[in-house]
Order: C-alpha cells, then structure tokens, then sequence
C-alpha cells in the first residue's frame, strides 16, 4: 500500500494501537495492490474503518494504471471495525490485480480523511482485502462460526464487542468438545483486559483505559464474570452502575434506554449470581421495572425516554432485541422466583407483539410493523435469538415462538457473506432516525454475534443439527 502521510489524530487511538492509513480528498491518493496465482473470478474489495466517523463519506475506485472506473465505498456513521465491500465482476477483478487500486475521498460532503485499518501492524483480518469468490464456499452457518471464532469478530469495546462475546460464550458450553470459541472468547478478551486492566477506546475512538464510558460499555462483564467473579476489572463496571443509578434505581446516561436491559440488567444479575450479592439481585430488577415503565405504551416500545420526556424510536427493530434479551437473559440468571414473574410475563407480552409483527419475509423490518423501512437483520437477529433463549427457559411456546425463531434463523442465514458476516443490518443509530428510515444497509458484526447467540439457542433445543463445520 502507498498511502498520504497523514497524522493520526493525536486524541484519537485504534485498537491495541494497530496500523492505519488515510484515504484522502484532492491529488492525494491510496493505493492498494496485490499479487495473486488465483484464477480470475467475481470478487469483492474490502476496507474496514479504523476511527469513529461520524457524517458520510464516499471513497471512490479506480484501477491505479489506467484510471478505469470500479465503484465507490457509500459510508455512513460508521464505527471502527465497520467493513464495507465494492462487489467487483471477472474483467475489475483481473484489472485490479493488473493495476491495483486507486483509493480517493469525494470532496463533498467529507472535510476530513477516512482511516482504515492497513499495514503489518494491523491483523490480516482487518487489512484491505480483495476476495475472490470460491468455487466451493462452506455452508452459511459454518462461515458464520469460523467467522465468530476468528479475529475477525473482534468489535468495539462495549454493546457492540458484547454481543460477539455472548455468542462464543454459548458455542463453547453448547458445543463442549469445539475449542474454536473457548479459544476465541480468551483471543478477544486479551484485546482488552490486560491482566488486571482495562484498554479499549471509547465510541468515538478516544482511549478510555480503567474507566466505563456508559451504560453500553458494562455488557462484556457478563462474560468476564461468568469467566471469574473476582476479576479486578469488574468492579470498574459496579463503580460506574453507582455512579449512573438515578433517584428510581435506574442506570443511566442521559436519556433512558432499551439497551440497559441487555448492557446493564444482565450482568448485574449474572454477578449477582456468581457471588450471591442480593443488593445486585434487587437491582438488575430493578433495570427491567423501570424500563418497563418508562419505555413502553400501550402495545408500543420505545428505545429512548429523553429527559425532556420525549420517546424516539418507537417500535425499532433493535429495540425489541435489546429489551427482549435483556429481559430473558437477565431473568434466566436470576432464577424462577416470585418477584420476577410479572417480568416474564412482560417478557411473553413483547414475544407475542414481536411475534405478530414479522414481516412477509419471516424476519422483522427496521421498524416493527412498518414495511417501507425495509427488513433488518441484525434486530432481527437478536429478537430471534431472544425467542429461542425464552423457548429454552420454558417461558415461550415451542410451537409459537420456537417456530419463529427457527424460520428466522434459515432466512437469516442466507443473508450471510461467504466469510461469515451478516449483510442487511441498519447502521449505528448515531446517524439518526432519518438514516434509519432511509433503507440503507452494511455488514454487521453484531449481528453475526446475535445469530451466533440464536443458532447456539435453536441447537440447545434440538431445533437445528450441528451448524458449525
């Protein structure tokens, strides 16, 4: 690669401070090549963003001799780690591996460089890429688990890096004899735990070591706690729930939210479990109770509670699978008790919503019940797999929810890319509700880790055979 001798911004920092390169506006250009023996066949370029961005940005692609036209790179709102693929035919793929490619930045409405990740000190998963397709590409289901078990599932720390965690977590105890995801789960927590700290840059790339940015940042210590209850690192995440406890117990940033079920309610009560603390048991409750009553209205959910009492994203695709595996997974670790069973009956009451409002496809649109905003996968993903885990717990019916689960996961699977990543996801939702709406789509590792967490679910109950090789 020959790329512009940009600076990396000095207050921003990438993963285990793995190399980057910067794509640029004007005559400055990056260039990419490689050396193949392959035969020629239909392919794809792949770059994976290294900084937080936070607007668009369109990379346009040429071949690096003669200027010929291959595509261009539509991102938006993306997040470190977000891959993005130019699908290239025969003739782009033999003129790139003739040629190499030329990488520059549109000048509108981009005012700063896009940084991907490339060089020998970034992992060969997250350098740019041209792939081929194979003659014979594995199964779906099996891309998918040698995907999660790699480097490659590696997500930002947080919500995001979560849900990969979750996932190989349940491949390891469902398939016991598979070290692939007990090897993975020890790969990707070195990424970030460091002995007994903590190294990971918050969303907008900023290092936040021995510190919780928010509310998002606490779901991989259900991992770790699950792993060891007396890891050092977790009182980082009881610290930080202190801290965010409003006057009504709930955990919070700013605004009320649906992913507190899932980021906040559900390791709390797996450390509670762990060490028996019932001050934790009565607080991941707590979490639920609260958010039952302020994000829901009538047969409506919403992600937000604003603090000017506004509610924002009624009925969104993730949404629903934040407040469904919050609930199901939180009241699984808690036990069957009498004070969470009007929870699981909350837990039933947004199954069955979730239930009638599949779209004609069998998964669910970005928003629920609105058909012009498109499917979604990565919300589908986890309601589904919220459904299974419920089904399981013997909260769900088998010939219901079970049924739906199991259907979402064979459609779900073949929107899976050769490699394992899950296409059709709506982005991050920093872009707004408008983006939202807007029917654009990318690759998403959430939600390869949430399908992950649904096919471990669907193969505890029998519904599906050994999906992983």
């Amino acid at each position: 690669m020959d790329a512009p001798g940009v600076p990396f911004p000095s207050d921003r920092r990438t993963p285990l401070t793995w190399s980057t390169a910067a794509i640029v506006g004007g005559q400055l250009s990056t260039v990419l090549r490689w050396h193949s023996t392959a035969p020629r066949s239909p392919g794809r370029l792949r770059l994976f963003v290294a900084c937080d961005v936070r607007d668009v940005r369109r990379v346009e692609a040429v071949s690096a001799g003669t200027g010929r036209p291959l595509g261009s790179f539509d991102i938006r709102y993306a997040d470190c780690h977000q891959p993005y693929d130019l699908p290239l035919d025969t003739e782009a793929v033999r003129t790139v591996l003739d040629e190499g490619v030329q990488l520059t930045l549109a000048p509108e409405p981009a005012t700063e460089p896009l940084w991907i990740f490339s060089g020998p000190e970034a992992p060969a998963e997250r350098r740019p890429a041209l792939l081929l397709a194979a003659e014979d590409p594995p199964a779906p289901a099996a891309a998918l688990h040698r995907h999660l078990t790699s480097p490659a599932s590696v997500q930002p720390f947080g919500w995001m890096e979560g849900c990969v965690l979750d996932a190989l977590y349940d491949l390891h105890t469902t398939f016991p004899g598979d070290t692939r995801a007990e090897t993975a789960l020890r790969d990707h927590l070195a990424v970030y735990v460091h002995g007994t700290r903590l190294r990971y840059e918050d969303p907008r790339g900023r290092p936040a070591n021995d510190r919780v940015y928010g509310i998002e940042a606490t779901l991989p210590f259900a991992v770790v706690a699950k792993r060891d209850p007396r890891h050092p690192t977790l009182r980082l995440a009881v610290e930080s729930w202190n801290a965010r406890t409003d006057p009504h117990g709930c955990v919070k940033d700013a605004p009320t939210t649906a992913e507190g079920c899932y980021t906040v309610g559900y390791p709390m009560a797996v450390l509670a479990k762990a060490t028996g603390d019932t001050r934790l048991r009565e607080a991941a409750i707590r979490q639920l109770r609260v958010r039952r009553r302020r994000l829901t209205w009538d047969d409506d959910l919403y992600l937000r509670l604003l603090p000017d009492g506004s509610r924002v994203y009624r009925n969104w695709a993730r949404a629903y699978a934040w407040y469904l595996l919050g609930l199901v997974r939180t009241l699984t670790e808690l036990g069957d008790r009498p004070d969470t069973e009007d929870l699981w009956e909350e837990a039933a009451r947004a199954a069955r919503l979730a239930v009638a409002r599949r779209n004609a496809a069998g998964i669910w649109d970005c928003y629920l019940a609105e058909p012009a905003t498109g499917a979604e996968t990565c919300g589908s993903a986890g309601i589904a797999a919220a459904l299974a885990l419920g089904v399981e717990r013997g909260r769900f019916a088998a010939d219901r929810e079970g049924v739906v689960a199991q259907e979402a996961w064979e459609v779900l699977c073949d929107r899976l890319t050769p490699d394992g990543w899950l296409d059709g996801s709506s982005p991050s939702n920093k872009g707004g509700e408008e983006l939202q709406r807007s029917g654009y789509r990318m690759l998403s590792g959430v939600g390869s880790g949430l399908l992950g967490q649904l096919g471990a679910a669907l193969t505890r109950l029998g519904a599906v055979k050994d999906w992983t090789r």
